[in-house]
């Protein structure tokens, strides 16, 4: 989700403390080799920023404020690991802002448009976003990978499908209280009267982070960062 408003001081320094040490974490154990040692790899992951920042586009408007829209983050972390599904939801965030900038064009003055321009509720729509889904994207592996029983359904269905539908929910109620810590009541208004929008993405969400993970696991299981042949298949 992200804010149409621009957040007020509380909110926006909350959230600055939060996401500031958190990509520096990531940037920090980003596996850097990996990806310049693989060009098929930096391929995908400018693409994916590109696309994601597309897919964002499609957002539903709740009383100007906020904009909920897929988030598709857990199947970005499946792929290429907590760190660079950080890295790679911020820039998605900048690029989001850049694809708008044409669009505003279409009905004012570029002059306008770029005035329009604010990066003010990047942190806010970077916690919400892409650090709550990808972060419990990361839990949920973790759970999985401990988990006895070794089938690969376990992975892109139980990470893929219900962990992304129930990144929903997370998303909902870590907003709810990012604005009522920071008494951002404009936001939380509207967050608590349309949460019902959260659990109508779930299944949408889940079905493509779902049908995103079955394919790259069975069609490109080497770009996959988070999977294993030797246990998934182990038996």
């Amino acid at each position: 989700m992200n804010l149409l408003l621009p957040p007020n001081g509380a909110l926006f320094w909350l959230a600055t403390a939060i996401s500031l040490p958190t990509l520096l974490l990531a940037v920090r154990y980003a596996p850097w080799t990996q990806l310049f040692i693989n060009q098929t790899r930096q391929h995908i992951l400018f693409a994916t920023i590109l696309a994601l920042a597309l897919l964002w586009l499609l957002q539903v408007e709740v009383r100007a404020t906020l904009a909920i829209h897929p988030l598709l983050i857990t199947v970005t972390a499946m792929v290429f690991g907590w760190s660079f599904a950080l890295l790679i939801g911020v820039c998605a965030l900048v690029v989001l802002e850049c694809y708008q900038l044409p669009l505003r064009a279409v009905h004012m003055d570029w002059d306008v448009a770029l005035a329009q321009f604010d990066l003010s509720a990047l942190p806010v729509d970077f916690c919400l976003s892409v650090l709550v889904p990808a972060s419990w994207a990361w839990c949920v592996l973790w759970l999985v990978d401990r988990w006895k029983f070794k089938n690969p359904f376990t992975y892109f269905w139980g990470v893929g499908f219900f962990g992304a539908m129930l990144s929903c929910l997370l998303v909902g109620a870590a907003a709810l209280t990012l604005f009522a810590l920071t008494a951002s009541d404009v936001h939380l208004n509207s967050t608590r009267e349309h949460f019902f929008v959260f659990l109508l993405m779930m299944f949408p969400e889940g079905f493509i982070n779902g049908l995103i993970a079955t394919v790259m696991t069975v069609l490109y299981p080497d770009l996959v960062k988070t999977y294993r042949d030797d246990w998934y298949l182990k038996d």
